[in-house]
């Protein structure tokens, strides 16, 4: 597998902290934009980037998405469980090396 990314926007300014978010369970058919236009509903998506098979070029099952720091919680709470076509995403945040800043805190009792 390879990483395929498409870098919309990319800030490193503290006042836009960005959160990256691991998405799961995709389906061979997801693409770059219909992840960017999924996610797009809960803030400006600053990147996406899918593991892709070397062989066939399709999406791997996984990828990552970049959100503002602000839009993570609300997207994580309401697309963790919800369908794709005919798969069921698991969304999660993405486990932060030391030296890089520590996410919000995931709260367990979504609405």
């Amino acid at each position: 597998m390879r990483i395929r990314s498409e870098q919309i926007t990319e800030f490193k300014d503290k006042k836009n902290l960005m959160t990256k978010m691991m998405v799961q369970n995709l389906s061979s058919r997801t693409t770059v934009e219909s992840l960017n236009r999924l996610f797009s509903e809960f803030g400006a998506v600053r990147s996406v980037s899918l593991a892709t098979d070397i062989m066939t070029g399709r999406c791997g099952g996984f990828g990552f998405v970049h959100l503002d720091e602000q839009q993570t919680g609300t997207a994580l709470c309401a697309l963790n469980g919800r369908r794709l076509g005919d798969r069921v995403l698991r969304v999660t945040l993405e486990q932060k090396r030391d030296h890089e800043i520590t996410p919000i805190k995931h709260n367990q009792n979504c609405p």
